[in-house]
């Protein structure tokens, strides 16, 4: 028997890790390839799963699965915006926070209006994320569209400026002329003008988009908006004909049908209750409509009907959202604060718990127990889950109840976490101002300036306030000449700057800075204010006053009126 040759050895040996090379690569690229398709897998299922519960009526169950199937896939457009728009159906806070991650995964202008549209649904005045929404688009130059239009005048009208909520239909007219729905909701406006002929000019535009033979859907929105016109002009036989003769048309829904109850009720007719109660039949296991037609009763002084009613569904359904936030409604409305403690305790509301244990927190303050007040509202304060609109939510209720220094405690709490929340730290700055509290104001631009590093606005806001107030100095010249630098044109840079150097004894520096600004920026009263101060301490008090006097009603800090009348004596404008 031969030797073996080495060499056939060593090529048995290559051929052999040559395999063990090939099947481990071959098993790392099946977990490769494996790991996306069974997510993809995973995530399908859980859709299908969250479709089979929605058809049996189980929204809780549908919204875990959707969240299952947005967990596998966190990247699924589709899926947020499922979870979205079935959120928004039921009414829930946290609908906004999934619409913003819609508009993450895909910045468009149609998906930051789906934002506005759902945050004027359910927001409460001001509307605070509709508004900031509205503000971003005009910033990304996103507004030449009806659409955008439309939505602005609904915010506008809802928040009582009608003049505006006009411009902005007349405007999504002209950008879309053949758009029937734009000329009905303008006509909707015009009702309500003070100048009679516009008015009835505008009355008959919606009879006669209401009549039979124009599109199906225009003539249900002309009538709904009659409804409503008349309700509000407090003509409840036209609104009662008007309401008929709605639902006799095909794509009514629930909501029309509870308008309807509002008609009979302003109409005094003998068959509300016989409606109500065939509402209450219809409405059977669907959570969305038990919930409108419960909230409906507790904003009339039915909330004890409401309980009652509300109580003769199954204790599984009476501890869904949104049905579980019906029943702390309605007791709330009969300040029973034992039942509400004894209803919540025991439950665990999940992404809306910060909710409970606000609601909680009032049913201990009113029962006297304030140490386990104390304690639910540490628990609220200390939420970390979810995206901010939970705790919004809560800003929201508080704001309601009057619980003001609550509202700031929870606001600071959601800046901290979601400092995306503009609209929070608006409230703030606001409530601020309205109470002449410099030093607060300076705690609340500081803490902005921590998460947007890079806003020249926000760097200028601490640098002024941190000048008035004497406060961190040599960061605060810093700033204020850092943003001065960045456009060395802006007024409101330039006069901060100014200050600066006012401040630090060189007037004459700081009055040739302000000096060199068109006249029209230097009369501007947030810029006025400062050539006061820096010309009354040059002795130049005729010209002092002469800008002290453009201040108008414009507001200033305690401080900056200490500062204006010692530079020009007496009494300080504004």
């Amino acid at each position: 028997m031969s030797e073996e040759n080495p060499m056939h050895g060593m090529r048995r040996g290559l051929w052999i890790a040559c395999v063990v090379v090939g099947v481990l690569a071959l098993s790392a690229a099946g977990l490769w390839w494996g790991r996306p398709a069974y997510r993809h897998y995973k995530e399908q299922r859980y859709l299908r799963m969250a479709d089979a519960f929605l058809e049996a009526g189980d929204i809780r169950q549908a919204l875990l699965s959707l969240r299952q199937a947005q967990a596998a896939n966190p990247q699924n457009i589709e899926t947020a915006r499922r979870l979205a728009e079935l959120l928004t159906e039921t009414r829930s806070p946290l609908a906004l926070g999934w619409w913003r991650r819609v508009v993450e995964l895909s910045p468009t202008a149609e998906n930051r209006l789906r934002l506005v549209g759902a945050a004027l649904q359910l927001e409460n005045p001001p509307y605070p994320v509709a508004g900031q929404t509205l503000r971003e688009m005009r910033a990304l130059g996103e507004t030449n569209s009806a659409r955008y239009h439309a939505l602005a005048s609904q915010l506008a009208l809802q928040t009582g400026r009608l003049p505006e909520a006009v411009a902005h239909l007349e405007e999504a007219v002209r950008l879309d002329p053949t758009n029937q729905l734009h000329r009905l909701n303008l006509a909707t406006l015009q009702v309500k003008n003070s100048d009679s002929r516009t008015a009835d000019q505008a009355f008959r535009t919606l009879a006669e988009l209401s009549r039979p033979g124009n599109d199906p859907h225009l003539r249900l929105l002309a009538l709904r908006s009659l409804v409503t016109v008349s309700l509000e002009q407090k003509r409840p036989a036209e609104a009662l004909r008007f309401s008929t003769e709605l639902l006799e048309l095909p794509g009514t829904g629930f909501n029309d049908k509870v308008q309807h109850l509002t008609v009979l009720v302003a109409a005094g007719r003998p068959e509300t209750n016989s409606w109500l109660h065939q509402l209450q039949q219809e409405a059977g296991t669907n959570a969305a409509q038990i919930t409108v037609l419960a909230s409906w009763l507790t904003d009339r002084q039915r909330a004890r009907e409401a309980l009652e009613w509300l109580q003769t569904f199954p204790l599984s359904m009476r501890t869904n959202p949104p049905i579980t936030l019906a029943v702390a409604d309605a007791l709330v409305a009969l300040r029973d604060w034992e039942g509400l403690q004894a209803w919540l305790e025991p439950q665990n509301w999940e992404a809306q718990e910060p909710m409970r244990l606000t609601l909680l927190t009032r049913a201990a303050r009113e029962r006297g127990q304030r140490s386990l007040a104390d304690g639910y509202w540490r628990r609220v304060l200390d939420w970390t889950g979810g995206r901010g609109e939970a705790l919004a939510a809560v800003a929201q209720v508080l704001e309601k109840w009057g619980w003001r220094s609550e509202m700031e405690e929870v606001l600071w709490a959601l800046v901290k976490r979601a400092p995306w929340h503009e609209w929070a730290w608006e409230i703030l700055v606001k409530n601020r101002y309205a109470a002449g509290d410099a030093p607060g104001l300076f705690q609340v631009y500081s803490a902005m300036l921590e998460a947007k590093p890079g806003s020249p606005e926000v760097k200028n806001n601490v640098a002024a306030l941190g000048l008035l107030l004497g406060r961190d100095l040599e960061r605060c010249r810093r700033l204020a000449r850092e943003v001065y630098l960045s456009d060395t044109n802006h007024p409101v840079w330039v006069s901060t700057y100014a200050f600066s150097l006012y401040q630090q004894g060189d007037p004459a520096g700081a009055l040739k800075l302000l000096e060199n600004l068109p006249e029209t920026d230097r009369r501007r009263p947030e810029v006025a204010v400062y050539m006061a101060i820096i010309l009354g301490s040059q002795g130049r008090l005729d010209e002092a006053r002469s800008y002290a006097a453009l201040v108008g009603d414009h507001p200033l800090l305690p401080e900056e009126k200490r500062l204006l009348q010692n530079a020009i004596g007496g009494n300080t404008p504004g």
